[in-house]
């Protein structure tokens, strides 16, 4: 897995909100909770959690190349008979 380059402006680590903040602008939308349940390496700093930005990004590319692309609208309306 390639890791993703970072814009010039991102943090080289964040906290759970501000890694929610930066996926839901890049990737999807997500709650910092929601982050307590990926498996990243976290570090407490201050009473803070704090993770590596690139893997932040690189676990939500990998999450969304892995999603299921589905097809929307509406099924063709099946022929009745005459």
């Amino acid at each position: 897995m390639d890791a993703p380059t970072l814009p010039p402006d991102v943090p080289r680590r964040v906290d759970r909100r501000a890694g929610a903040a930066l996926l839901t602008q890049l990737y999807f939308s997500i709650s910092p909770r929601t982050l307590e349940a990926w498996p990243l390496t976290w570090r407490h700093v201050n009473g803070k959690a704090f993770c590596e930005t690139v893997e932040l990004f690189a676990l939500a590319e990998a999450k969304l190349n892995a999603a299921p692309a589905i097809r929307g609208g509406r099924s063709p309306q099946p022929q009745q008979a005459a």
